[in-house]
């Protein structure tokens, strides 16, 4: 039986970091970030096509022509293997996601904030022992949050402070405003 108190955890109001809910998650993974809200990638690398592994021309120390992701892409024959199962953030440096973040396809699959199917949360990008669909776009799952094993963990986000977007907004009326004159 699932723990209720795993699932009465709820984002506080004031938090400042937090584990990201399932749209921010994707959005972050996914979206273009080029103004238009429908955009999306079918790869959280930028891409709409499959990225690559390691085992497929990559390496330990050439990984990241661009558009890699870390997951066993070859059912194990290439791929992933003692010690590489997971890779640092950023180790495929070329291969970030229109918004800056690194690693949402591949090395574990993210828990996110949201409840879904009664008692489980989410979970989304894929792991390092599965092929690329899980990295796909579509691709969403759930668990038991009392799970724990070697192909989950979870991805910490920071909530700016309304201060800092209020600057921000008033720096693009400040550029908006020269541009007129």
């Amino acid at each position: 039986m699932i723990n209720a108190e795993l699932q009465a955890v709820t984002r506080e109001a004031d938090a400042t970091w937090v584990i990201p809910s399932e749209d921010e998650w994707y959005k972050s993974a996914y979206h273009k970030n080029d103004g238009v809200t429908g955009n999306y990638f079918d790869y959280p690398t930028s891409s709409d096509d499959p990225p690559g592994y390691i085992g497929d021309g990559g390496s330990i120390t050439n990984p990241d022509p661009g558009n890699y992701a870390t997951y066993d892409g070859d059912g194990g024959v290439n791929g992933l293997g003692s010690p590489y199962y997971r890779t640092e953030v950023g180790e495929h440096e070329n291969s970030a996601s229109p918004y800056g973040t690194f690693d949402q396809g591949g090395n574990v699959r993210e828990r996110n904030e949201s409840i879904l199917y009664l008692l489980s949360r989410g979970l989304c990008g894929g792991t390092f022992f599965y092929d690329d669909a899980l990295l796909h776009a579509a691709s969403r799952c759930d668990d038991n949050p009392e799970y724990d094993g070697g192909g989950i963990g979870f991805r910490v986000a920071e909530v700016p402070e309304p201060a800092t977007i209020a600057l921000l907004g008033l720096g693009g009326v400040a550029v908006l405003g020269r541009k007129r004159r």
